[in-house]
């Protein structure tokens, strides 16, 4: 194998193949990339034996083969080398060589055959097509609200249900959840009948962070794998076990208190009430009266604090306790300037989304009073 790529090109394969690799002391080479040249094609590619990532590089192919090498080795390497122009060559001892003007290192081999084979899903029909952005979005909004839990595995992973023209994203750790829905000319389904996976909370993680910014990803379902790919980029990974919970019955379908306040504000007020939060992280939102909200901590170790924010209330006055991480991120995963906090009391779950986006909502139980 002899190529020659540019430094930011072969970076960007490594850092995104490498968002796979694993630590596992019984099987070292999960700590390793494969490098594969056919054709004109180069790519990168990496495996924990859950998820598994491939990256094409655009670079000159001088000669075809493939080299296997430790991730930390070659990555540091290329990280810290200045010169724009990288020759890669595997050796006759298995090795690989890397150079450039005024650097040279040799690169300890491992045999392909110890590389795991990256599993193969026919692509020949049941295409699902998906705004790239809008797709990294809906999942970054979703996925929050997600929990890799042994006591309830069937809810470590985010649905993924696909119906006629609409794609729901919904995770929860069973304190909150959150639902995104992608409609309309946004979602095509070609040959493909309607679905309902569990996408394991780290696939839809390194999801959001190693797809490019392309048009469109696709994906495909095949026994109990699914792969997500783009024209650069390819992930595939198994899918979660068992059935997701049938969350329709917590969704609140009616809201005594209608709180409609400034995004911005309830997310300063919810910061410094941090400051002041127990270790149970705990803190109220109380109705004063139509047209202020007030946020309260206190901690007997530091102190208290009370913030009054103006507010437009429809419904009886309220107090509820939350957990001010798990609100403050329902808060900063809505889009608009302004959101609606829907409360039924101190013990039902609460209802926050944008006024003018039906297209998301997170649900947050509170907290029971001491």
């Amino acid at each position: 194998m002899k190529l020659v790529l540019l430094k930011n090109n072969l970076k960007s394969g490594l850092d995104t193949a490498g968002r796979a690799i694993g630590s596992n002391l019984n099987l070292p080479v999960l700590g390793s990339v494969l490098i594969r040249a056919e054709g004109s094609q180069i790519q990168v590619s990496a495996t924990n034996l859950e998820l598994a990532i491939v990256k094409n590089v655009f670079g000159k192919v001088i000669e075809g083969g493939a080299a296997v090498v430790p991730f930390n080795t070659i990555s540091n390497i290329v990280n810290n080398i200045a010169s724009e122009r990288i020759h890669l060559e595997k050796t006759k001892q298995g090795n690989l060589e890397l150079k450039t003007d005024n650097y040279t290192a040799t690169i300890q081999g491992i045999d392909e055959k110890e590389f795991p084979i990256i599993p193969k899903i026919e692509k020949k029909s049941g295409e699902v097509q998906v705004g790239t952005q809008v797709f990294k979005d809906s999942l970054a909004r979703v996925v929050i609200a997600g929990e890799v839990t042994d006591l309830r595995p069937e809810i470590s992973g985010v649905l993924f249900k696909g119906e006629a023209s609409s794609l729901r994203l919904a995770a929860t750790d069973s304190f909150r959840l959150a639902e995104a829905k992608i409609l309309g000319n946004q979602v095509k389904m070609k040959d493909r009948k309607p679905f309902e996976v569990t996408v394991p909370i780290k696939t839809s993680e390194e999801l959001v962070r190693v797809i490019d910014d392309e048009e469109t990803v696709s994906f495909y379902i095949e026994n109990n794998q699914i792969l997500f790919e783009t024209e650069s980029t390819a992930l595939i990974s198994r899918l979660v076990e068992g059935s997701f919970p049938d969350y329709d019955p917590i969704v609140p379908k009616e809201i005594d208190t209608k709180i409609s306040i400034k995004k911005e504000e309830l997310i300063n007020a919810l910061k410094l009430a941090s400051s002041f939060a127990s270790k149970s992280n705990d803190v109220r939102v109380k109705t004063n009266d139509k047209k202020v909200i007030e946020i309260y901590s206190s901690d007997n170790a530091v102190g208290e604090n009370r913030y009054l924010i103006p507010a437009k209330i429809d419904g009886p006055a309220v107090e509820s306790i939350f957990n001010w991480k798990y609100l403050l991120d329902g808060v900063r995963a809505t889009v608009g300037k302004e959101i609606m906090l829907g409360l039924n009391g101190s013990d039902k779950p609460a209802l926050i989304k944008d006024p003018g986006d039906d297209s998301y909502f997170y649900i947050l139980m509170p907290i029971k009073p001491s």
